[in-house]
């Protein structure tokens, strides 16, 4: 019996060039993946992965405090012997502390006296006697003199009035120099600030020195 080749080889298209026969296996097959190598000993573990080992957290360190400076000195100021520093600290050289105007003071000290006499004149004398400023002291200590004088000429009225027949020319002539003393006040009051500015006197055109 003869055997027959198989349809198609053999053959030959036409134009006398050979077909390629195409490679066994089916087509658009995925290649195949990359074997793991194996463990050459199969009885050791399967090898670990290895992992690096947990660094310390850094070490707090508290913070070094800077070293204690003095504060600037101003011009001129020198440190006081052994480098120690007053209780009150740095002051500026030739720094005083400012001193109230006393002109206040007195000028509300003589209006005062005009219409309430001896009560507010003998205040302002017992707070500033002790201030240690001569010319203030003695504005405060003549208002409160003449402040006296015309309490004293309210008393006699007040007595004479009781003696008969000398009240009738006692009490009218002290009436008329409590009333010029009044006035006296009053125009001293209005020169006391400008006359303490200048350095005079107080203006008092008489006066008793009840108080030295």
């Amino acid at each position: 019996m003869s055997t027959l080749p198989p349809e198609g080889q053999g053959e030959q298209p036409t134009g006398g060039q050979p077909t390629s026969i195409p490679p066994t296996g089916a087509p658009n097959e995925p290649p195949a993946a990359p074997k793991a190598p194996e463990n050459p000993d199969p009885q050791a573990p399967p090898a670990q992965p290895q992992y690096d080992a947990p660094q310390p957290p850094p070490q707090y360190a508290p913070p070094v405090a800077p070293e204690h400076q003095a504060p600037p000195q101003q011009p001129g100021y020198q440190p006081p012997a052994g480098g120690q520093v007053p209780p009150g600290g740095y002051q500026q050289a030739g720094y005083q502390q400012p001193v109230a105007d006393p002109v206040s003071n007195i000028t509300l000290n003589y209006w005062l006296s005009v219409f309430f006499v001896w009560v507010p004149a003998l205040i302002f004398y017992l707070i500033e006697k002790d201030k240690g400023n001569p010319q203030s002291y003695a504005f405060h200590r003549d208002n409160l003199n003449f402040s006296l004088v015309r309490t004293g000429l309210y008393v006699i009225i007040v007595i004479a009035g009781f003696i008969p027949y000398l009240n009738l020319i006692l009490v009218p002539l002290i009436w008329i120099a409590q009333i010029v003393t009044f006035i006296f006040h009053i125009i001293a009051a209005a020169k006391a600030p400008e006359a303490y500015r200048r350095g005079e006197q107080p203006g008092f055109i008489f006066n008793i020195p009840f108080v030295k």
